[in-house]
C-alpha cells in the first residue's frame, strides 16, 4: 500500500510538473502572440507616423520660398576694374589684380595665411532665398540677412501659411551658407588729395544658360548685388591695418537689382493668384524684411500686396541698370575696404513659390572710376 501511495504521489507530482509545463508554455505562448501583437502595433503606429511625417514633410516643403530646398549654383562669378585708371582689387589687401575669380577656395581656403581673420560665406550648396535691405547703421558694414526654414500650414488644405524668420550673423568663415559674402580692398594709385568716383560698369550682370525654365529663370530675376565702402587706408599702411579698417560711423551700401524689369509668365500666372499686376518689362517693388520674428503669415509678406506688415518689412531701394552712371561712392588715394553680397532675394515678387529644379548661374561684377581727382588735382 505504501508503495502505491508513492507511485500515486510521484504521478499527482508529473502531472504538476506537466499541467506547470502546459501552463508555462500557454503562458509563454500567449506572451510570444502578445509581443508579436505588440510588434505588429508598433511597426503599424511607426508606419503610421511614418505616413504623418511625410503628409507634414510635403505640406513643409511644398512652398520653397524662404526654403531650403532650392539647387540655384555659381557657376562663374567674375570681378574686374577698368584698365589703365590706377585701379586695382584685392581679397586680403596684399594681393591686387585687374581681375579676379570668385570661387569657394579663392575666399575660404585660399586666404588662411594672408587674411586669417576673415569671415567670407560661401554657398557651396546653393544659393537660398534670404532677405536683406542693407545695412542698419553706418557703423558696421555687415548686411542684416534674414532667412526662414521655409513656410507652414497648419492644416492640409495649405492655406494661412506663416514663416518665422531669425537673423543670421557673419561671426566666421563658411562654405556652407545661403548666400555669398566677401571682403574686396581697391586700391587706387592717382597720387590725388581729391578722391574718384567709383561706378558699376555696362558688364556687371548676373545670368543663366538660356535652356533653363521659366522656374529657374524666376530665381535669377531674383538676385541681388551689394556692397557696403568700408573705410581707407594709405597704400604703405600694413596689411593689418589695412584688414581691419572698420566704418567710423560712415559706412554706406548699395543694392544692385540685376533684372528688374524681367518677370517670366510663371512669375505673373502666380502673382495674379494674390491680386497683384505684375508686367515684364516693368519694375515691381521689394519689401525686404527688417526684423526677425514670427510667425509672420504669406499674405501679410507679399511684396505688392495692401497686407504688407510694416512691422517686418521696409521698401528695398536698389540701382537699375539706368543707374549706372550715378557713383556707388568714392575712393580716395589709398587702399578701400569694402563687403559685397550676392543673394536671392525672398521677397522679390519673381521668388514667389519658386520650386528650384536646380541650375547654374554666371555673375560679374565690372567696376571703373571716372578719374575726377587726378584730373581735378591737374
Amino acid at each position: 500500500m505504501a508503495n502505491k501511495k508513492v507511485v500515486k504521489s510521484v504521478s499527482r507530482k508529473n502531472k504538476k510538473i506537466k499541467t506547470r509545463k502546459k501552463t508555462n508554455n500557454i503562458m509563454n505562448s500567449n506572451k510570444n502572440q502578445d509581443s508579436l501583437l505588440t510588434r505588429l502595433i508598433t511597426k503599424r503606429n511607426v508606419s503610421i507616423f511614418v505616413i504623418f511625417m511625410v503628409g507634414v514633410l510635403l505640406i513643409f516643403s511644398s512652398y520653397a520660398w524662404f526654403s531650403t530646398s532650392l539647387n540655384v549654383k555659381i557657376k562663374e562669378f567674375n570681378m574686374i576694374v577698368s584698365r589703365n585708371s590706377g585701379l586695382s582689387i584685392s581679397f586680403d589687401g596684399i594681393n591686387f589684380d585687374k581681375a579676379i575669380e570668385i570661387s569657394r577656395d579663392t575666399l575660404i581656403n585660399g586666404l588662411t595665411k594672408t587674411y586669417p581673420n576673415h569671415v567670407n560665406q560661401w554657398a557651396a550648396t546653393g544659393l537660398t532665398p534670404v532677405s536683406s535691405n542693407g545695412i542698419s547703421n553706418n557703423d558696421s558694414y555687415f548686411f542684416d540677412i534674414f532667412a526662414s526654414s521655409g513656410v507652414r500650414y497648419k492644416n492640409k488644405q495649405k492655406t494661412h501659411g506663416f514663416i518665422n524668420t531669425t537673423k543670421v550673423i557673419d561671426t566666421k568663415p563658411r562654405s556652407f551658407n545661403n548666400y555669398i559674402a566677401f571682403d574686396i580692398f581697391f586700391k587706387n594709385e592717382t597720387g590725388s588729395p581729391i578722391a574718384d568716383n567709383l561706378y558699376f560698369d555696362e558688364g556687371t550682370t548676373a545670368y543663366m544658360t538660356s535652356d533653363s525654365g521659366d522656374e529657374m529663370q524666376g530665381l535669377v530675376n531674383s538676385l541681388r548685388i551689394g556692397i557696403v565702402k568700408v573705410g581707407t587706408a594709405p597704400i604703405d599702411a600694413d596689411p593689418k591695418t589695412i584688414q581691419n579698417l572698420q566704418c567710423n560711423h560712415d559706412c554706406k551700401s548699395v543694392i544692385f537689382e540685376p533684372n528688374s524689369t524681367v518677370h517670366t509668365m510663371l512669375s505673373r500666372e502666380r502673382a495674379a493668384k494674390y491680386n497683384l499686376d505684375l508686367k515684364d518689362n516693368e519694375e515691381f517693388p521689394t519689401f525686404a524684411m527688417t526684423n526677425a520674428g514670427g510667425p509672420i503669415y504669406v499674405e501679410d509678406n507679399i511684396s505688392g500686396s495692401s497686407k504688407i506688415d510694416y512691422n517686418y518689412f521696409s521698401l528695398q531701394n536698389t540701382i537699375k541698370e539706368r543707374d549706372f552712371d550715378k557713383p556707388l561712392f568714392t575712393v580716395p588715394d589709398g587702399i578701400t575696404k569694402a563687403r559685397v553680397y550676392l543673394w536671392i532675394e525672398g521677397q522679390d515678387i519673381d521668388s514667389l513659390e519658386t520650386d528650384s529644379t536646380g541650375a547654374e548661374i554666371y555673375v560679374d561684377i565690372n567696376f571703373i572710376k571716372d578719374t575726377s581727382g587726378y584730373q581735378s588735382f591737374n
